[in-house]
């Protein structure tokens, strides 16, 4: 009997000691189970703190932080270091890959809008030239198309339609552009008339661009007479190459200025200029009709005779 006394009693105690053994896990677990739980927590508390990642990958934060409490409950529960460790990497690993998953969606978009913002600055960049283009006919392409007027005519020149047509689709392809056309005129005669003569022949050409479906409130004339040479006046070519329509596209506003059949003048400048008249019994040159300067074979200062010069 009292050798079953002592058994009961030995096994109360092994019983006990088990029991306290139970509830106080060794201190290299708990090291272990506290180690595992904190370095999760770190990265979930980082990857919290990322914007990219409550924007991209919010759910896989989730799941992070769900199995972090995994980890937790297995260690406070039932001292499960095995358990607690497992769960507790899986939870980092998932904050990782959240982090990861996000900057790289959060590339994806950067590349996504810079392209976008791209597009819209070269489209922007196309509007303005579209609006600000200015396309000014250069002095040779004047020279070869729209130079070299008849003395004393307003009739366009023979080679004259290649320019026209290039002008003609340049303005059709652009139609909120306008057109300003100014006619000029060599040194010869009285400057009143030579202002009218000028005028004839802007409205010449203005006359073809219309003829080619340009509509004609978009082209603004100036008569600037003999104003602005492009060339000596000393010389029989010079004189040519004066005998001119200079036409300039641009984006903007434009408004008549020079001779016009009102008897309004100006200046390429601007200025307001006084009214002129034409000359006595003069009347503006007609398509193919010489003026009265011709008729009478003056041409300033050289007194030769520019019915010649065709």
């Amino acid at each position: 009997m009292r050798h079953i006394i002592r058994s009961g009693a030995g096994a109360l105690v092994a019983g006990m000691l088990a029991a306290g053994c139970a509830s106080h896990p060794p201190a290299n677990e708990v090291a272990a189970a506290n180690t595992a739980i904190g370095n999760a927590g770190q990265v979930i508390d980082r990857a919290s703190a990322d914007p990219n990642v409550a924007r991209y990958a919010q759910g896989e934060l989730e799941r992070a932080s769900d199995q972090l409490r995994q980890a937790k409950t297995a260690w406070n529960d039932k001292h499960d270091v095995k358990t607690t460790e497992h769960l507790a990497y899986l939870a980092q690993q998932r904050a990782l890959t959240a982090q990861e998953l996000a900057n790289g969606r959060a590339a994806e978009q950067a590349v996504v809008v810079a392209a976008a913002n791209r597009d819209q600055a070269v489209g922007r960049v196309m509007a303005q030239r579209q609006m600000q283009q200015t396309t000014t006919i250069t002095e040779n392409t004047a020279q070869q198309g729209l130079a070299g007027f008849a003395f004393g005519r307003a009739r366009l020149p023979k080679d004259a339609k290649p320019t026209i047509d290039e002008l003609a689709t340049t303005l059709k392809n652009n139609p909120n552009q306008m057109v300003v056309i100014e006619g000029h005129t060599d040194n010869v005669g009285p400057p009143e008339y030579n202002k009218m003569l000028a005028m004839k022949r802007a409205e010449a050409v203005r006359a073809a661009l219309v003829r080619e479906g340009v509509e004609s409130g978009r082209i603004t004339l100036q008569a600037l007479g003999e104003q602005n040479p492009v060339a000596s006046n000393d010389t029989r070519e010079g004189r040519r190459e004066n005998r001119r329509a200079q036409v300039i596209i641009n984006g903007g506003e434009t408004r008549m200025v020079g001779y016009s059949q009102g008897g309004a003048t100006g200046s390429s400048s601007g200025e307001e200029e006084r009214n002129v008249q034409p000359p006595q019994n003069a009347q503006p040159p007609q398509s193919g009709q010489h003026t009265q300067t011709e008729q009478n074979g003056q041409e300033g200062q050289s007194g030769q005779d520019d019915r010649r010069e065709q």
